[in-house]
């Protein structure tokens, strides 16, 4: 455990939720439930992981409490490295259904190219493109 006893919460929307390869990153960390943000990001899909970005979709969402041994470890895994900082994701400050919480989001626009997740679920991601087909 860490030294210090701070808690915090993040809000995960890819890897990082149950049943994905990253999500044992979180096996110490109190599950506080799951839900969707207000409808402010886009979600793009990178490949093997997702990405959000300002919009008007809302994302599916577990949040966690996490001690500060584990948001560093979150860090790392997300490339964030500090405000001003050149970042792979910024983590951003979000209202959830548990108060407000940490989550990783892209600042670049460049991500508009990816295929956009429209459902806001990236574990339905494959149910929505069937859908599309339709």
């Amino acid at each position: 455990m860490s030294s210090s006893n701070e808690l915090y919460k993040v809000a995960v929307y890819g890897t990082l939720r149950k049943g994905n390869g990253n999500n044992v990153l979180l096996s110490d960390s109190k599950f506080l439930g799951e839900g969707f943000t207000l409808p402010k990001f886009e979600m793009f899909s990178l490949g093997a992981f997702p990405g959000i970005t300002g919009g008007s979709t809302s994302i599916k969402v577990e949040v966690y409490e996490v001690d500060s041994e584990t948001l560093s470890r979150l860090d790392r895994l997300e490339g964030y490295r500090g405000i001003g900082e050149s970042n792979f994701y910024d983590r951003e400050v979000i209202s959830t259904p548990y108060g407000n919480a940490m989550t990783y989001t892209l600042r670049d626009n460049s991500y508009n190219e990816y295929p956009r997740i429209e459902s806001g679920d990236w574990l339905n991601r494959e149910v929505v493109k069937l859908k599309d087909l339709i």
